[in-house]
């Protein structure tokens, strides 16, 4: 084991040694750079870096919590022999998915979800394949619709079919699935699922992972990681779900009894209900679910522009359970009014333009490297901006993965931190379509960008 340390601080020795002697070297040229055109340049750089130390703070509370919801679910019985120590007994529950056109990757899905058929139940929302006919002649239970009402409609049809006595359901999607030892994939599950059921809790996120080789991918599984192992871990029991997560039942269908059943930012829709209404929500990383990422530039594009509409959309939308759900807890308040609310929407502008001085800076950089002299030196195109803002992002991007994730997680992500800054500088490109998508729906009735979601539910309950 003391090897094993020894090995893991000595991969950090020489990385941070050159990331601080570049660091340093380049806060001696900073005296040259405008101090004003700095603050634009850094804004990315700086808004992750508060948000990096308020939860690497809530963090800790977080991790306590977590240990006494475990000790919950223990039940100690006094007998002539002494104490003796049992889990609260399991509660029924079931996995539920939603398809549509699965059967291409049907073979798939019916081979990773095998350990579970039996807990499983799925909605096949109307499907122009055999997706039905192939899950019903392999045994599995399935609900067909005849209209495509996309996935929270579908989800709250099967809701209303199951048997009235399951009293957890974890959705998932059919390109998910559960990791888990192969000799007992379901004993993970439902320890997660009786600490889940003895909590009382109207819902519970998992560690979601992105699986993938290519290196769009990879830095996806970056993201997610710090996602949900820093961002959301640190949020306590106003916690947000995902589109995978783990519900109470009776939760769920009152969620889904109020909700716009439109697909975007479906799972924040479902949080600050629940939230609002006085609800608890928290994170349990011994639950990991992989997923896979968008292979393609456009496809990654085309996603994150949903996202973006559907946060402003559930932000403005949802204002009031927002409020409810911020003024419970400071922890809460910094989520859903200061992060999201602020950094995420607000803050967009001043990102946008940081982004913009951080090119210019990059690009008169590879000009002067060549010799081209095409673009002028000015305060907004010094290359020191770029190469300080690099740097300083790079060490933060390391440091974050190196106290947030597992350690054999953190070290196969490190590679990918270099990459890191472009990959999200880029999305405030998605980012500002798909709120301008929002205001151009809102006044036009039309949105800029077609992404790939389906916008007749939304455009019912807009």
């Amino acid at each position: 084991m003391k090897q094993s340390n020894d090995r893991f601080t000595g991969t950090l020795i020489l990385p941070s040694l050159v990331v601080g002697a570049a660091w340093i070297a380049s806060l001696v040229g900073a005296f040259h750079i405008d101090p004003f055109v700095y603050a634009i340049a850094s804004s990315i750089y700086c808004f992750d870096l508060i948000d990096l130390l308020f939860r690497v703070y809530r963090r800790r509370n977080s991790r306590r919590k977590a240990q006494a919801r475990a000790v919950t679910s223990i039940v100690v019985h006094e007998g002539s022999a002494g104490p003796a120590i049992a889990r609260l007994p399991l509660q029924p529950y079931a996995l539920i998915f939603s398809v549509h056109n699965l059967e291409r990757e049907i073979d798939r899905f019916i081979e990773v979800t095998r350990p579970y058929q039996d807990r499983t139940w799925i909605v096949d929302d109307c499907s122009t394949d055999n997706t039905a006919l192939r899950l019903r002649n392999a045994g599995w239970r399935c609900l067909e619709l005849s209209t495509n009402v996309k996935k929270p409609a579908a989800i709250k049809q099967l809701l209303e079919r199951l048997p009235r006595e399951i009293h957890t359901v974890l959705v998932l999607d059919p390109d998910s699935f559960i990791t888990a030892e192969r000799h007992a994939p379901w004993a993970q599950l439902e320890e997660c699922v009786r600490d889940f059921q003895a909590s009382g809790a109207a819902g519970m996120c998992p560690r979601v992972q992105v699986v993938g080789d290519s290196l769009i991918e990879q830095l996806q599984t970056l993201e997610y990681a710090l996602s949900f192992c820093l961002g959301r871990q640190s949020m306590g029991d106003l916690t947000t779900t995902s589109g995978l997560a783990m519900y109470r039942r009776d939760a769920l269908q009152w969620a889904l009894a109020r909700h716009s059943l439109s697909v975007y930012a479906e799972d924040l829709e479902n949080t600050v209900l629940l939230l609002g209404k006085g609800e608890t929500i928290y994170y349990d990383d011994r639950l990991i679910i992989e997923t896979e990422g968008k292979r393609t530039l456009q496809g990654l594009f085309s996603q994150r522009v949903g996202w973006s509409f559907g946060l402003l959309k559930v932000f403005l939308e949802r204002r009031r359970e927002i409020w409810r759900a911020a003024m419970r807890r400071p922890a809460g308040f910094y989520q859903y009014m200061i992060y999201l609310g602020g950094i995420s929407v607000a803050a967009l502008p001043l990102k946008v333009a940081g982004g913009v001085v951080l090119i210019l800076s990059l690009a008169n950089g590879i000009d002067e490297l060549l010799g081209v002299h095409l673009i002028p030196d000015t305060a907004f195109t010094n290359p020191l901006l770029f190469t300080l803002v690099y740097i300083q992002y790079l060490l933060l991007v390391s440091v974050a993965a190196l106290l947030a994730l597992p350690r054999n997680l953190a070290l196969r992500c490190l590679w990918r931190a270099p990459f890191y800054l472009f990959y999200i500088a880029a999305q405030l490109v998605p980012m500002t379509v798909g709120y301008l998508n929002w205001l151009s729906y809102v006044l036009l009735g039309r949105r800029l960008y077609a992404d790939h979601y389906d916008a007749t539910l939304e455009r019912r309950s807009t």
